[in-house]
């Protein structure tokens, strides 16, 4: 049975005809006309502020309850580590919001790659500072010289023969 674009004869909107208000842009409202020739939200405009209330309520993600989510260091790689496995399983298993964990795996990619950099560092500074603070007897560790040349603990001259 196909669908009608017209109402029947004894519809109101065919009765009433479209909304006499206009629009912000200064057109002619297209909507049907309901209640002394305008359209809902033109007879009833305080009550649109009230209805977008109501429709926001019913669009939000997720409340946080503290006992929910409990607070997690994230200090190491294991422990972000378990973070993700914690937010890929609430993903796969129950109602939770995907924007937060697309959040949280952006921001554990960031965190990982931090915590890759401190490590990093920590390892130059150490190797810098065993090179910086050697004593002679490290050194000769490293002195990669033929046994039968002799090893001195003098210093060699800087000033040739000739002076």
């Amino acid at each position: 049975m196909p669908i009608k674009r017209q109402a029947e004869k004894g519809s109101r909107q065919l009765s009433q005809g479209p909304c006499k208000a206009r629009t912000k842009a200064g057109d002619p409202c297209q909507a049907p006309a309901v209640e002394g020739g305008l359209c809902f939200c033109h007879a009833h405009p305080e009550r649109l502020a009230e209805l977008g209330r109501q429709g926001g309520r019913k669009n939000r993600r997720w409340k946080v309850d503290e006992s929910d989510l409990p607070h997690r260091p994230l200090k190491s790689v294991g422990q972000v580590s378990e973070l993700l496995e914690e937010t890929i399983n609430r993903v796969r298993h129950g109602p939770f919001d995907l924007r937060a964990a697309n959040a949280i795996g952006f921001l554990a990619a960031i965190l990982l790659k931090a915590i890759d950099s401190g490590r990093i560092e920590d390892r130059l500074a150490h190797l810098e500072a065993v090179f910086t603070h050697t004593t002679e007897t490290e050194t000769e560790a490293f002195d990669f010289r033929p046994i039968n040349e002799g090893i001195t603990h003098e210093k060699p001259s800087t000033a040739s023969k000739d002076d």
